[in-house]
């Protein structure tokens, strides 16, 4: 009779694809492949070159983009000569000040709580990856990125203002500021992010170093 152990190092020789849930075993890829389903041809995980430096800097950059994006206005609209600055806490600061409770706190968490947790997170838990320490730290933080990924949708409200700003150009002068393009880069690495390193490619990153 196979104990708990060997079961669960069985399974951790199969994956299961997220779109049409085809289960396939695991093969050993070479470097910047990709393994796809047979059966809708999605991509199941890929092999990475150096992944642990390239998401440390990735995240790095997340993280800086981030917080200059909160620093300056976003934007900077001059209505009749009458001058508003837009920042990213100026949204749900707004709502709140207006009694919009709900619309507020959601705002802040989506738009500035949750980015700057998941930036955080991914930030320490691959310097504790890249000096080796706190495996069961780590194990956490994959556990907890894991469950706030499906969470995060700042891209959701970068098109929102780009929307309403396309809206206001009939009306008012807009002047993108440093803050704008910041957070459309925040969006772009953090999209090239999401998509191109999955949580099982760094489950796999943790078992490696780790052992375990």
């Amino acid at each position: 009779m196979k104990t708990d152990f060997q079961q669960e190092e069985n399974l951790d020789d199969l994956i299961i694809c997220r779109k049409c849930a085809t289960l396939h075993k695991k093969i050993i890829l070479k470097e910047n492949t990709k393994a796809i389903c047979s059966t809708c041809k999605s991509v199941l995980y890929r092999k990475h070159t150096d992944l642990l430096n390239k998401s440390l800097a990735l995240s790095l950059s997340t993280l800086i983009f981030f917080i200059v994006a909160n620093v300056f206005p976003i934007v900077t609209i001059d209505l009749g000569g009458t001058l508003n600055d837009i920042s990213l806490s100026s949204v749900f600061i707004t709502m709140i000040d207006q009694q919009f409770y709900f619309a507020g706190l959601l705002s802040a968490f989506v738009i500035f709580l949750l980015p700057l947790s998941l930036s955080l997170i991914f930030l320490t838990l691959l310097i504790f990856m890249k000096i080796k320490i706190y495996e069961k730290a780590v194990k956490k933080m994959l556990v907890i990125l894991s469950t706030l990924l499906p969470w995060n949708m700042v891209e959701i409200f970068l098109i929102s203002l780009l929307v309403a700003m396309v809206k206001l150009i009939g009306y008012a002068e807009i002047h993108f500021g440093i803050s704008f393009w910041a957070l459309v880069l925040f969006v772009l690495v953090n999209m090239y992010m999401t998509k191109n390193i999955s949580m099982l490619a760094l489950w796999g990153l943790k078992k490696n170093i780790y052992g375990k």
